[in-house]
């Protein structure tokens, strides 16, 4: 029974979510790169950046709604998703993506099983991976303001932070390979503690941290495309 006292039952914890690609991804994944060499012409620039075994959070701009694919086939590590919980209504769609190894989120407030289930992607080693718009760009692909998460996350598993940068899935064309060309570079990671200075954090150092990883991202799309951070 439970009680006044007893926190309230999360949908999600009915579910395994995991901090490995499970082994039916994996053959999806090897499939899926093949198929994306058929619709795209790829150019991926410092990849050497990201590093080979350690834990960190990957933080990216968002053009596209094929974003997510392209950044789980072709990332150098596998990323875990931290996506909008709307996309897991359906028990279908709720099963391949727990099977891609993504976790859902309630974006409109502080999602606390979330944040843990982060917790544990990292605690295992894994590559976290966010967008901190929040959304995608919408108004011509340019980089809107980012929040905070990403960097309170760092902060917190003490894990670098790899700013990366993806463009061109905003044009996709079906059935036309030629035309679409997708970019996706990778910056040196950063320990952001290095340039905020020591805890306790308040807002203004995770705003601080926050803008120096956006201004990684802005600097590595075309200058029209930098948006807030131009």
């Amino acid at each position: 029974m439970m009680t006044q006292t007893d926190p309230p039952a999360d949908w999600r914890d009915q579910y395994r979510w995991f901090t490995h690609l499970p082994l039916f991804s994996q053959a999806v994944r090897a499939g899926g790169i093949a198929i994306g060499h058929a619709i795209i012409t790829l150019e991926t620039i410092d990849y050497e950046n990201m590093p080979s075994t350690e834990p960190c959070i990957v933080a990216c701009n968002h053009v596209s709604a094929f974003d997510p694919q392209f950044i789980g086939l072709y990332l150098p590590r596998y990323p875990h998703f931290m996506a909008k919980d709307s996309l897991y209504k359906t028990p279908f769609l709720r099963w391949v993506f727990r099977m891609a190894g993504s976790f859902p989120v309630e974006r409109k407030q502080r999602d606390v099983w979330a944040l843990r289930q982060a917790g544990r992607v990292l605690k295992a080693g894994r590559v976290l991976f966010m967008f901190p718009e929040g959304t995608r760009s919408r108004d011509q692909a340019k980089l809107q303001e980012g929040k905070v998460g990403a960097v309170k996350l760092a902060l917190e598993y003490q894990v670098p932070i790899v700013p990366a940068m993806i463009f061109g899935s905003q044009n996709m064309r079906f059935g036309l390979r030629n035309v679409n060309r997708v970019k996706m570079q990778l910056a040196p990671p950063l320990t952001i503690s290095e340039h905020i200075g020591s805890p306790p954090y308040q807002q203004e150092q995770l705003r601080a941290g926050t803008t120096i990883v956006m201004h990684r991202i802005a600097a590595m799309l075309p200058p029209e495309n930098r948006g807030f951070y131009a």
